[in-house]
């Protein structure tokens, strides 16, 4: 007799949790975004890493990772 469920991971997993707050006006894409996902469909989480991938997650990291001393101008001229 063949187990149930899905078979075991062979990797490791990683859990990210995320809870947002999303505002009527500011936020209008998202809602519907997540609107046309129902929850009990357990199909969130894999809509939000489609969207990621399709974003260009990757340029913004790099815009993350910028040097130090560059948000520190940055931040003083604001300030100036």
């Amino acid at each position: 007799m063949a187990g149930r469920g899905r078979p075991p991971l062979d990797c490791k997993v990683v859990v990210v949790q995320l809870k947002m707050r999303l505002r009527e006006g500011a936020d209008d894409d998202l809602i519907h975004f997540f609107g046309a996902i129902p929850a009990e469909s357990r199909q969130r989480a894999s809509a939000v890493k489609a969207a990621l991938r399709a974003g260009g997650v990757q340029a913004v990291i790099r815009a993350d990772v910028s040097d130090d001393g560059e948000l520190c101008d940055s931040a003083g001229s604001f300030l100036d």
